[in-house]
């Protein structure tokens, strides 16, 4: 069945049909066409569009159809061009001709993007639970490792001593910002676009609030023309996906090299791993790498989804057809992929001593020194220039950063010689950054706590 064709006089090229079908990739949105309808059958039989008992007749039948096609997959393997024609089809094999009454005044513009709409809708909730979670399990794994040192890298080389809960806390707030950017867009995905008719509006006294209401959405479209337009909501969507992505594949980066036996701090779990089809000994990060892969493919569908919006003038043009595909494999490669990764953190081995090992590297106190001097009264650029001649001397002498501190800081600084066996202690140094956003212990518990918080709310 077609929802069109009166003034064609021949069938549809058969290549054309098949390209020009939707259905095939669109009969997923069936639950949210056919919610859709149904709150649309019930607004027109209150405006008197309808009679209030053929308002209930089709109310009734929609729900059947969407019963029968849970019960029989079956159900739904026809041909026709879109989840639309579809519903109505088999609508019309249940109510009669009052099926084509359910479409009176309606557009297809209007359908696809209301159905988007709440597919949208349900998929960020979703996401913003996946969020949650993977946000409590780095919580829970960084408080318990708020005390274990390890080393904190700039340009993949050590850097200073900071603690594995302040790691797991940088990670936390990345997916903080995401669980944020996905309350925001929903905001904008959640506005209905019903009675907009095919771009200039409807002529049915359709109480357009009352209709958003029975829907959940919480405010209407303002213009007809934009409403069938707009893709805004896709792409915020796609993008905080992408993002939400990108924020995860620094976290797998980590624990790739970080679980290597070249550092040996972590463990990941088993069931998130795979052998090798040659090497016996192997369990490779597949997971993890597969969520760093996946990266580029939101990204794609971020770019798809932002050059398919370029250049289209106002009104519904069947480019837009391109979206659904997109949106959808964005939210569901990073769904999954959050899934994964929550699985890898939870899990998660931590090896302490190894941590603390190159935790401890004396010339990662390099810094620390610096500032005690200039504490004391040095000017930092000369705090900075001492130690650097220290680090220089310690490397062409074979000797350690402390031995040569400790042996030429009392003429520079007898108070800082006098305190070389604290500063170069590696849990007295992440203590010393107590700041707020710090990484000692007590600093780190405070900042986990506040990610928590902010999920939960």
């Amino acid at each position: 069945m077609k929802l069109w064709g009166g003034n064609y006089t021949a069938t549809p090229d058969a290549a054309f049909w098949e390209f020009n079908r939707s259905f095939p990739f669109d009969r997923r949105l069936l639950v949210e066409e056919i919610t859709a309808s149904r709150a649309y059958a019930r607004a027109l039989g209150r405006c008197g569009a309808v009679s209030a008992e053929d308002a209930a007749t089709l109310d009734a039948g929609l729900a059947q159809v969407l019963a029968k096609a849970h019960a029989d997959p079956q159900y739904i393997e026809i041909d026709v061009e879109d989840v639309h024609s579809f519903v109505e089809t088999r609508l019309g094999e249940i109510v009669g001709e009052l099926a084509s009454q359910g479409h009176l005044g309606r557009s297809r513009n209007e359908q696809a993007v209301v159905a988007l709409r709440l597919f949208g809708r349900t998929a960020v909730d979703h996401l913003k639970a996946y969020v949650a979670d993977l946000v409590s399990a780095l919580v829970a794994k960084g408080t318990d490792g708020a005390e274990a040192v390890m080393p904190g890298f700039t340009h993949t080389r050590a850097a200073e001593p900071i603690t594995f809960g302040h790691w797991a806390g940088a990670h936390a707030w990345a997916f903080v910002r995401d669980f944020d950017r996905l309350r925001d867009a929903r905001k904008r995905i959640d506005v209905m676009p019903l009675g907009s008719g095919a771009l200039a509006g409807t002529a049915l006294p359709l109480d357009r609030e009352a209709l958003a209401m029975d829907l959940g959405f919480a405010a209407v479209s303002e213009n007809a023309l934009d409403a069938v337009t707009d893709r805004d909501f896709a792409a915020e969507l796609v993008f905080a996906c992408a993002q939400l992505q990108t924020h995860m594949t620094r976290v797998a980066e980590d624990l790739i090299w970080l679980s290597g036996p070249e550092f040996g701090f972590f463990t990941i779990p088993e069931a998130f791993t795979t052998g090798s089809s040659l090497m016996p000994q192997k369990k490779n990060p597949d997971g993890l790498e597969l969520i760093r892969g996946k990266s580029g493919r939101v990204d794609g569908d971020l770019v798809r989804l932002l050059v398919l919006m370029k250049g289209l003038a106002a009104g519904y043009q069947k480019d837009q057809q391109e979206d659904k595909e997109a949106v959808f494999d964005a939210v569901d490669t990073a769904m999954g992929s959050v899934a994964i990764l929550t699985g890898v953190v939870k899990g998660l081995e931590i090896h302490r001593e190894a941590m603390l090992r190159a935790g401890g590297r004396q010339e990662m106190i390099a810094a620390s020194l610096a500032v005690a001097l200039a504490r004391l009264g040095l000017p930092f650029r000369n705090a900075h220039e001492v130690v650097g001649s220290l680090v220089a001397e310690a490397q062409k002498t074979g000797t350690s950063l402390r031995e040569t501190a400790a042996r030429r800081l009392p003429a520079v600084s007898p108070e800082v010689a006098a305190d070389v066996d604290r500063l170069f202690d590696p849990l007295e140094a992440v203590k010393s950054k107590a700041a707020r956003g710090g990484t000692a212990p007590d600093a780190v518990r405070a900042s986990l706590k506040a990610a928590l918080a902010r999920v939960r709310a």
